[in-house]
């Protein structure tokens, strides 16, 4: 019981994160461009501060739960944070998502909701099976690298779904990461813990994650990177989850009938939210969007 809480009171504080750095990253001044740059800029404003704060404290949280629970039952539960985001925008960004959006954005969680009831995640051991790991981790960096890479494609139309799908699986990786070296502290201390590759591999994940986060937030609306990276997140940890910490689901026809269910509907509401919001700047309502702004540059995304 206590990492579900634990979770859930983290996924208030990613929500808090989210929003306000969602809102300077938007606001940011024309020249701050994206990537590493545009985190640079953002150092510098409070608004951001604060979200980061609130992002620390929701990292904290996440880590006493993994160090007390599964992978496949703490990082899922990180999705309510979406929820919880979206009237928060409305107070701090003044934007009022339409109700189609509002919908599909509750489809996520609904969809989470299902799949955990009929998973029961649970079991694993507190340290990876190496060969496993590497494996996963080396999965995921190529996901994070073709999302990014296709981002700068084309038109960009998609570009804030595609930053948030990569930042996302970014992170996904990282919490699994944290889990590992949660549980190699806790088996062998500290100077231990220190001298292994997950903890470093897990620092630049993290810091990726937010790189390309911060990204989605500047060229898009909340509700186009947000569901994204919402799913990414917890599909990224729980396939870590399940092929190097040995977590299991619940198994079963019936039970995966509808564990496919939760997953198709989480992936539709994903989808659809991206449709509903493609093309639109972080700031300006679907109504008024002007189409006739160009892309960023492919420069501007390496800036």
């Amino acid at each position: 019981m206590l990492p579900v809480v634990l979770a859930l009171v983290a996924a208030g504080c990613f929500a808090g994160s989210t929003v306000t750095q969602h809102r300077a990253a938007s606001t940011a001044p024309a020249d701050s461009g994206t990537g590493v740059r545009l985190v640079l800029s953002l150092l510098r404003q409070p608004l951001w501060l604060l979200g980061l704060l609130f992002g620390l404290a929701g990292a904290a949280l996440q880590t006493v739960a993994l160090s007390q629970g599964a992978l496949l039952v703490v990082q899922p539960l990180l999705v309510t944070g979406l929820l919880l985001a979206l009237p928060l925008s409305v107070l701090v960004e003044g934007r009022r998502p339409p109700l189609p959006e509002w919908l599909w954005a509750s489809a996520v969680v609904v969809g989470l909701a299902v799949f955990l009831v009929s998973a029961q995640p649970g079991g694993g051991s507190a340290v990876a099976q190496p060969s496993a790991l590497r494996s996963c981790v080396l999965v995921g960096a190529g996901v994070v690298v073709a999302a990014a890479a296709l981002s700068r494609a084309g038109s960009g139309r998609y570009r804030a779904l595609l930053l948030g799908l990569g930042g996302g699986t970014a992170l996904g990786v990282a919490g699994a990461l944290l889990k590992e070296a949660t549980g190699r502290y806790q088996a062998d201390g500290l100077l231990q813990a220190l001298g292994t590759w997950p903890l470093w591999a897990l620092l630049l994940a993290g810091a990726t994650g937010v790189v390309l986060n911060q990204s989605s937030y500047r060229v898009g609306v909340l509700t186009a990177s947000q569901p994204a990276i919402t799913i990414a997140e917890p599909v990224a940890a729980a396939v870590v989850g399940a092929a190097a910490f040995s977590e299991r689901l619940a198994a079963g026809d019936g039970a995966r009938a509808v564990q496919l269910v939760g997953m198709l509907l989480m992936i539709t509401a994903v989808v659809m939210l991206a449709r509903l919001t493609a093309g639109q700047g972080p700031t300006a309502p679907a109504a008024t969007h002007d189409s006739s702004r160009p892309p960023h540059s492919p420069e501007e995304e390496l800036c």
